[in-house]
């Protein structure tokens, strides 16, 4: 697994944090794990923005098969 340092947290932050962590009877570290867990998928509104972004970097690739060579082999 990886590893993550967040440098410039401001102090209130990890203040709220540590609170929220203690309410839940958890460790800061868990607290924040879960944190990003929570958040982890993409919402619709990004997945798009990803595709999009991924669309306008790659405009120029064209494919090796044709549409309905494409759609033959989904038959």
């Amino acid at each position: 697994m990886g590893q993550l340092l967040i440098r410039n947290v401001p102090d209130e932050t990890i203040a709220t944090f540590k609170q929220k962590a203690e309410l839940n009877g958890r460790s800061l570290e868990q607290e924040l794990r879960e944190l990003l867990e929570r958040n982890q998928p993409f919402t619709p509104a990004e997945r798009v923005a990803l595709s999009r972004s991924f669309r306008a970097r790659h405009d120029g690739i064209q494919s090796s098969l044709t549409l309905d060579e494409i759609r033959e082999g989904l038959e």
